[in-house]
């Protein structure tokens, strides 16, 4: 970023100026023939109002205001932290306030609503954040009126979902926004207030953004956060969400849960949460690794666990005689416990573990995403990370930088979130006192993230910012004869992707290597090129 420090501008400060939105513009298009319309790398709908008035009218009728709320927040969340990241992308170095006038900018640019700062005050290192915004020709006021009818609370849910989605990827902590004044409420224009969530319960529509350990709700609650050794198991994101809806609907049961994810996704704490929430709740809790289990550990752990539940973690590294022992003391039935299992694998193709066992103890499998698929939970478990460093070493962390968000938010985590809670440990131990984490502070120099890329008007893939043909040989003759021929920048990206995947003799981890891209990047780019 070009810009350093905290940044304060109020009322008609010519600060607060919205930058022009023409690098922004640039990546909308409409492809007709193939009915697509994209936004950078997002496929985008149009959606006609009164089909949003519609929506709206049924969700309320089916599920009441309160909730239809909740969903319509959630929607706009989610759509916020997309433009969140496709705006750190196209931005990346602009000043901090270009890049959060992006916001605004495209909730403007999807035809939602004209925004107008009133006063912003943000410091990312440090995590203070205000905002209050107007809010003019808002689409959600003029859906309402025509399914409601005059409100007698606001009603921008959606926009309000979004604008706290958007800040929160901005400040790499939850923001999140209230609606002070509401057109539809009679007021002129509509108005938001913004400000970090802390340590507070959210507001209602806002749950989904909870922290607090839950130990044990009624049999209907959703687990929104599940508490665990070394930081809770929290997140928002839809896959992580339903593994929490599935475990909270299968707790009270005796049935057998298998949890399926890669190491460091937390099933270990996912199955103790299990426990909590069951009728075996007062017994104990036995853990015991599958690979390090011989025939009289595995009856000492039947014996311990009595009463309560038994987790056999990493299943898949069971050995064949213990699975003969194991499936007989299933069927036995005389072993009063309840059955976990997790597994790095999936069993059903595998053939690591006898089917019978399988089917046994794999009658309720759960899938527990990976960090990667859920990035948006990264603001949320880093908050609460740091928060449980500086108590545990006694001292004030007081936040990241930038460059240290970016490189957390770009990282791919193959120890998932085991790896994110080391990676702020270490950081928590080398940063001084009342400064911020650096990227330095979090990654070593041969392992940080590759830098975010742009594709050059050469149509070649380059750092974001990068001189155009800085240390390119030959740079030159290469633009002149792609402009000879007239080839478009689509074409150009997707040949240079097929060329790194026929070179990698299709190995597409070692053509993202090439490329200097993350290998869901290109998956995403490559699925494109077939499209």
């Amino acid at each position: 970023m070009s810009e350093e420090g905290p940044f304060v501008a109020a009322g008609d400060d010519d600060a607060l100026r919205l930058p022009d939105s023409a690098d922004l513009l640039k990546h909308l298009r409409f492809w007709p023939r193939d009915g697509r319309i994209t936004l950078g790398d997002e496929r985008m709908v149009l959606v006609h109002l009164g089909a949003m008035a519609t929506l709206r009218r049924e969700l309320i009728a089916a599920v009441g205001v309160a909730r239809a709320r909740a969903i319509l927040t959630r929607m706009g969340y989610v759509s916020g932290q997309r433009d969140g990241e496709y705006a750190r992308r196209i931005r990346g170095t602009a000043s901090y306030y270009e890049l959060f006038a992006a916001g605004p900018q495209l909730h403007a640019l999807e035809g939602m609503v004209a925004v107008r700062p009133l006063e912003v005050q943000f410091d990312i290192e440090r995590g203070h954040y205000r905002g209050e915004f107007a809010w003019r020709s808002s689409a959600e006021v003029e859906a309402h009126l025509e399914s409601e009818g005059r409100a007698a609370e606001p009603v921008c849910w959606t926009m309000l979902g979004y604008a706290s989605g958007f800040t929160t990827v901005f400040m790499g902590r939850p923001i999140v926004y209230r609606e002070v004044a509401c057109r539809a409420c009679g007021a002129r224009h509509c108005r938001i207030v913004g400000r970090p969530l802390g340590d507070d319960t959210p507001p209602p529509e806002f749950e989904f953004l909870a922290t607090h350990p839950i130990a044990r709700p009624g049999p209907g609650d959703p687990p929104a956060a599940l508490a665990r050794d070394d930081g809770p198991v929290i997140g928002h994101a839809t896959g992580l969400r339903g593994a929490f809806a599935l475990l909270a609907r299968v707790a009270g049961s005796e049935l057998p849960v298998l949890l399926e994810g890669e190491p460091g996704v937390g099933k270990r704490h996912l199955a103790r949460a299990v426990h909590d929430r069951s009728r075996r709740a007062a017994g104990p809790f036995v853990v015991v690794r599958a690979g390090a289990l011989d025939p009289a550990g595995l009856a000492d752990a039947l014996a311990r666990a009595r009463g309560g539940s038994l987790l056999l973690a990493d299943l898949d590294r069971l050995s064949p005689e213990l699975q003969d022992r194991l499936l007989h003391a299933f069927d036995a039935g005389d072993h009063d416990l309840r059955w976990l299992a997790s597994t790095r694998v999936d069993l059903r193709r595998g053939g690591l573990v006898r089917d019978e066992l399988v089917q046994r103890l794999g009658a309720f499998p759960v899938w527990v995403p990976p960090l990667r698929e859920r990035r948006e939970d990264i603001p949320l478990l880093l908050g609460r990370f740091l928060d449980q460093h500086a108590r545990g070493l006694g001292r004030r962390l007081v936040g990241v930088t930038e460059a240290a968000n970016n490189a957390l938010l770009d990282h791919d985590y193959p120890g998932n979130v085991r790896e994110l809670w080391g990676r702020i440990a270490r950081a928590a131990v080398l940063v001084d006192d009342g400064a911020p984490i650096d990227r330095g502070h979090l990654f070593s120099g041969d392992e940080a993230p590759p830098a975010r890329l742009e594709l050059a008007p050469a149509g070649v893939l380059q750092p974001i910012g990068a001189a155009a043909g800085a240390d390119l040989p030959g740079v030159d003759e290469l633009i002149g004869a792609l402009l000879d021929r007239r080839a478009g920048i689509d074409a150009l990206e997707q040949a240079l992707i097929r060329g790194a995947v026929d070179r990698a003799g299709g190995n597409l981890a070692a053509a993202a290597r090439l490329l200097g891209l993350t290998r869901p990047q290109l998956a995403y780019r490559f699925r494109k090129t077939d499209g």
